[in-house]
């Protein structure tokens, strides 16, 4: 679900995005502890938008590395001397 609301989650740094992460993390539970299951409802939506964006940077991430490590091949691994 997405909410068009929320600020566009594509611009934040890393630690921004984790920042929001935790708290909203943390402003869910304490939600829930309150039996304010809408307000829960309402977090959940914005929580899986920023996990999402979080989602979709880590794969690139590692899609990068991936691709770096293809690159360099088994030439520095084998030593023939």
């Amino acid at each position: 679900m997405f909410n068009p609301l929320l600020e566009d989650a594509s611009k934040l740094k890393d630690q921004d995005l984790e920042k929001k992460i935790l708290d909203l993390t943390h402003k869910y539970h304490t939600a829930m502890r309150l039996g304010q299951g809408g307000l829960a409802n309402q977090i959940v939506v914005a929580l899986e938008q920023y996990r999402y964006e979080y989602q979709v940077r880590q794969q690139a991430s590692m899609k990068r590395i991936d691709e770096k490590q293809k690159e360099q091949g088994l030439d520095d691994l084998i030593n023939v001397d």
